[in-house]
């Protein structure tokens, strides 16, 4: 019997299982035929990705030793992909162990065909090198076409992006060790706004990473990846514990050392082309030593860093579309250190166990001003106590102090008193109340120095000076002696202080010399009396 007679002649069910069986067996034949296939393309598809992507980068260089189409799946998988700056190729920037390529099946069952990729432990690397050449270029960073070489890697549209276990280091030159974001995840969804095409940031992200080996950080947002000319988001941030002596290297450029300290915020970031909203609910500075020191080899640079800076205030206050608020930062159990080496002798002046606080710091006038409160020891000893409030203005931020230092040891501030009267104290006590406000870039206010138990002249500590020097510290005691109040038993004066936001009319020096100036006030008492009262003639 034919065999065409013999299918025939069987039964209905025992036919289709005979032709599914055959399709089944094609099928499978021609996913092996496939899989197999997949290899020999290899050589094919390596170099045609490694050219597109080079093709679409600018000022850097893409080399990737293998690429794999796995037809069945159409998964493309680079290895050891690695991208090198042309101006300085090694070490490479970016380097990407595994990155995979995959179609997005559930958006292909409703009729969109886009992809998925995932990045597994990349990895970046920036020297010092390499960022100088970077900002020499006259092409921005956004323009350098990294978006369009990732696409080129694979034909279709990238709807969801996956990072795995990333890795960012950057090194500078004399660093202790490099500054590092490691364990980077990332995860973004809908980046081609499939889902709820209508809603202004219709992708979703959430990120975690470690910031210099210690502190934690995590997002979590959405963002417009279509927005021109760039991409917009808002996300919710939380940081923790961030070490602030990792910035130790990087913040001496602008004469600040770091020692010590954490860091930790958390608030709301909104930005895109047409808006900036910057919301930190709190942030705060735990036990940060910091000095920043005036030095005359970087006078003109430290003057430039402050135009600018001013400048750049200026242009953000009251800014339509830019929305600046710091509800809440602290900074405790801190010390501040102002150094002058431009003096001689060089003299430092600090503030030891710093707690600052301030809230409500807007960039618009219509939220009110800042208030800024601040307790500490000057010099380790004088209990200060600073208050005052801060307003944006379009002409520059109104400003109103409160100044009260009590009981400062004298002593502690001998170099100040050598390099701007050329002399100093063998004990003593200083005390100073102040208020100054700043309105329309002028600089109006008052101090009143006062000191006690004022000793000018010591044997046994000026034997080693000259006849002159020791003359003149007698000369000076005695005329402290001569104009002391006779109630309070302390030295004092009034300095005004007026001029123009970058120079005060006052010197430190000026509140020393206005002792004799103003020998006859009748009575200085604590607080912020602004009233000297009347002169009168009195006899030490």
């Amino acid at each position: 019997m034919p065999e065409s007679d013999a299918i025939a002649s069987r039964p209905p069910r025992t036919v289709a299982r005979y032709i599914l069986l055959w399709f089944l067996g094609g099928i499978t034949f021609l996913l092996i035929c496939a899989f197999i296939g997949s290899f020999f393309l290899d050589g094919i598809i390596r170099p045609r990705i490694e050219a597109n992507m080079n093709g679409s980068l600018k000022g850097y260089h893409a080399t990737l030793p293998h690429a794999h189409l796995q037809l069945v799946g159409l998964t493309l998988t680079l290895n050891d992909l690695s991208i090198a700056q042309l101006a300085h190729p090694q070490p490479p920037v970016a380097t990407f162990p595994v990155m995979r390529f995959r179609i997005d099946w559930k958006h292909l069952l409703l009729g969109r065909v886009v992809a998925n990729v995932r990045l597994e432990h990349p990895s970046f690397h920036i020297d010092e090198d390499q960022l100088a050449s970077e900002r020499k270029d006259p092409t921005s960073l956004r323009q350098k076409g990294w978006q369009d070489a990732l696409q080129n890697a694979y034909p279709f549209k990238i709807n969801r992006f996956v990072v795995d276990e990333g890795d960012v280091v950057y090194v500078e030159a004399g660093a202790r060790k490099p500054l590092r974001l490691s364990q980077l995840n990332l995860v973004s969804d809908n980046i081609r706004s499939i889902e709820e095409p209508n809603h202004l940031y219709p992708s979703r992200f959430n990120a975690s990473m470690t910031i210099f080996d210690r502190g934690k950080m995590s997002l979590q947002g959405r963002a417009n990846y279509l927005m021109k000319p760039f991409p917009g988001m808002e996300a919710s941030y939380t940081l923790k514990d961030v070490p602030m002596e990792a910035l130790s290297t990087a913040s001496r450029h602008i004469n600040v050392a770091i020692s010590g300290g954490a860091f930790s915020s958390d608030g709301f970031i909104e930005y895109s082309p047409t808006i900036t909203n910057v919301d930190v609910h709190h942030a705060t500075i735990d036990s940060i030593n910091a000095t920043y020191t005036h030095r005359p080899e970087t006078e003109k640079a430290e003057a430039k860093r402050i135009d600018i800076a001013g400048k750049a205030v200026e242009k953000e206050n009251n800014r339509r579309a830019v929305n600046l608020d710091i509800r809440e930062l602290e900074i405790e159990h801190s010390k501040l250190v102002y150094a002058n080496e431009t003096s001689n002798p060089p003299y430092n002046l600090f503030i030891a166990g710093t707690d600052l606080k301030i809230t409500n710091l807007v960039n618009h006038r219509a939220s009110g001003p800042a208030r800024m409160t601040l307790s500490g020891k000057f010099m380790g000893s004088g209990d200060t106590n600073i208050t005052g409030t801060f307003l944006a203005a379009g002409d520059g931020p109104e400003v109103n102090t409160n100044v009260k230092i009590e009981n400062t040891d004298l002593t502690q501030l001998n170099p100040l008193l050598r390099a701007y009267g050329h002399f100093d104290v063998a004990q003593g006590r200083f005390t100073l109340y102040s208020q100054f406000t700043v309105k329309d870039g002028n600089l109006n206010g008052y101090a009143k120095p006062m000191f006690s138990g004022l000793k000018v002249y010591d044997p046994q500590k000026d034997k080693n000076k000259s006849l002159i020097g020791q003359t003149k510290q007698v000369l000076i005691g005695t005329a402290a002696h001569v104009f002391k109040n006779r109630q309070t038993q302390t030295v004092a004066t009034q300095v005004t202080i007026s001029g123009s936001l970058k120079k005060a009319d006052v010197s430190t020096w000026q509140a020393f010399v206005e002792i004799v100036e103003n020998a006859f006030i009748k009575a200085i008492l604590p607080g912020f009396d602004r009233e000297a009262g009347s002169a009168e003639t009195t006899g030490g």
